[in-house]
């Protein structure tokens, strides 16, 4: 009876999990949550436990990022940005190619909708057009190999500029909304020469040039393999924000919706509850010695009684409570 059970409830999650239309990434510890720092020149990377593909990176000279508690949208948390000096630099990044043995999320020609929500605090000291960019990494295929990684980049000081609003959520649409999007192929400089979104997308596509230098050239072919969103670098002054509900859209395809959340305790499985999957989860893993995983809720090095406590303590409990 026990093995029926067991089944059951692993059929109920697994359709539970299909039917949700909305991702939960949660923070690697829990509430308040991460705030990741590097002093160092060099980029310093945290990678999520889970899910894959998620991770914080190009951190270097005391620039601030986490999913935490400070900027609340939707539930209890966002992902927070600060960048206090002008060499300051912090990222959130996705690659799903990386987890996905190679797989795009799709062709560019086929991507028509990319939106997400992003807050300027008052707190910031910067010119008052900044606020955070969001990204998505592109690159062709050739031998089915990935090449010519690089980011196409929206800001609106590329769209009509003005002063951003502070202290509010604003959300935006890039694609649909045809804006102008800039190039920075990895390791290949930046080229603010901007187009608008349809021109990367068509047949011809684009290769932007800045004096003898010459971008990527991106077409309809080309692919998207990952979401990126980050602040710094070059900015004078001091800038403190944040981002949230990133969504995006291939045509035919579902559409993909991140909402950042700071982890409950309890919930090892990030999906922002408390329930049958985390208590499970637990053990599984139960005798597991392990450091700095989730299912060791309690950081004593082993997944034990005490995880398993935690779990049964804030039994039903969401990231919305």
């Amino acid at each position: 009876m026990r093995v029926i059970g067991v089944g059951i409830a692993l059929v109920v999650l697994l359709i539970k999990g299909l039917a949700q239309s909305e991702t939960v990434i949660s923070s690697i510890d829990p509430v308040p949550g991460d705030l990741f720092t590097h002093n160092g020149t060099n980029y310093a990377f945290r990678m999520f436990f889970q899910p894959l593909g998620w991770y914080y990176g190009h951190v270097q000279n005391g620039g601030f990022v986490g999913i935490n508690t400070f900027f609340p949208r939707n539930g209890n948390g966002s992902v927070y940005f600060d960048a206090p000096t002008t060499q300051a630099k912090s990222d959130i990044e996705y690659r799903h190619d990386i987890v996905n043995q190679g797989q795009p999320l799709g062709r560019l020609g086929d991507l028509e909708w990319l939106s997400y929500e992003h807050y300027r605090s008052s707190q910031s000291t910067i010119g008052s057009h900044i606020h955070v960019p969001i990204r998505i990494y592109v690159a062709n295929v050739v031998n089915n190999q990935i090449t010519d990684l690089g980011y196409l980049i929206y800001e609106r000081s590329m769209n009509g500029g003005g002063a951003i609003p502070q202290d509010v959520w604003i959300e935006e649409e890039i694609v649909a909304s045809n804006q102008r999007v800039w190039q920075n192929p990895i390791n290949g400089g930046n080229y603010f020469d901007a187009q608008p979104f349809s021109v990367w997308q068509s047949e011809a596509g684009y290769q932007p040039r800045d004096g003898t230098r010459t971008g990527v050239h991106w077409n309809r072919e080309s692919v998207v393999v990952g979401i990126s969103a980050g602040v710094g670098t070059g900015w004078q002054g001091r800038f403190v924000g944040a981002i949230d509900n990133i969504k995006i859209r291939f045509r035919g395809g579902p559409t993909y919706h991140f909402n950042f959340e700071a982890r409950i305790q309890g919930d090892v499985t990030g999906d922002g509850l408390v329930d049958d999957s985390d208590l499970l989860t637990v053990l599984m893993f139960f005798g597991l010695r392990c450091s700095g995983c989730t299912y060791d809720i309690d950081r004593n090095g082993q997944v034990d009684d005490g995880d398993l406590l935690l779990v049964l303590m804030n039994f039903g409990r969401s990231h919305r409570d």
